[in-house]
């Protein structure tokens, strides 16, 4: 049998083409077909050797944000002997989430709270659901920001990530999966060339907890994240739409601070 390819071309395309949950559910629901076990464990046992050789002799943790590709990298590390992990969040996460991360959080999970709150919402309006250019700034502000103090606190030498290519991620220049940014921080991406079937076939298989998230509007393309910063609304009223069906108590408490939600409220009559 010929193996899987590990690049997106059989299957889904990038996420941020693919609102759509059936798209997702699809793939998920072929992911044992096109990764039988022979296939993925040749997948596993190459990436696990590959994070021991790269990290060997040296000071190494993981990205864990509870999103899918992170539950399946953080689970890859494991077999490679990396526990330590770091969360960067913000006071903007969704409560559900919040709960989720408490009872599924890896033992060896530092979580980091960089501190954009309401207030800071309200004086930076552009942040609510940016588009654009504008729109990875929450990575900036939250997992970038918390990550590189996790990676100077602890003095690592180098910080493990689930970025891939099939979601349009960067893990390096020229799509090199080692390198290190401007700041210092040497990351690497051992998932990069995973497909995103081989990712739900690994999830599926290992039995591993998946968070709420996916389950809301958009899930799979969306992810985790702050409740502001979720990407690839058309508006700030389709935004606030999402976040209503999700937890409508996200806005009635953002409310009292945030003129936006409150006049949400009042044109919707909601309450």
């Amino acid at each position: 049998m010929t193996a899987p390819t590990l690049t997106a071309a059989r299957g889904l395309g990038r996420k941020q083409n693919l609102a759509d949950p059936a798209a997702w559910l699809a793939a998920r629901a072929r992911a044992a077909e096109l990764w039988p076990a022979a296939a993925l464990d040749d997948l596993v046992d190459r990436t696990v050797t590959a994070i021991r050789d790269t990290t060997r002799g040296k000071r190494a943790a993981y990205g864990w944000s509870g999103g899918k590709d992170s539950i399946a990298l953080g689970w890859l590390c494991e077999q490679a002997g990396i526990t330590d992990c770091v969360l960067a969040i913000s006071d903007l996460e969704f409560p559900e989430f919040l709960t989720w991360v408490t009872d599924h959080m890896p033992d060896g999970l530092t979580v980091i709270n960089t501190g954009p709150d309401l207030a800071w919402l309200r004086n930076h309006p552009g942040m609510l659901f940016p588009q654009g250019p504008k729109g990875p700034r929450w990575f900036t502000l939250v997992n970038h920001k918390g990550q590189r103090q996790y990676y100077d606190t602890n003095r690592l030498d180098v910080l493990l990530l689930g970025r891939r290519h099939a979601d349009g991620n960067y893990t390096g220049p020229r799509g090199q999966t080692l390198y290190t940014n401007r700041h210092g921080t040497t990351r690497y991406s051992p998932l990069a060339r995973w497909s995103h079937e081989a990712v739900f076939a690994l999830i599926d298989r290992e039995q591993l907890p998946m968070p709420p998230c996916y389950d809301w509007p958009r899930g799979y393309q969306v992810g985790t994240g702050s409740w502001p910063a979720r990407q690839w609304t058309t508006s700030i009223d389709h935004g606030f739409d999402e976040v209503w069906t999700i937890d409508p108590d996200v806005i009635r408490a953002a409310a009292p601070e945030l003129p936006a939600a409150a006049d949400w409220l009042a044109r919707t009559g909601r309450s």
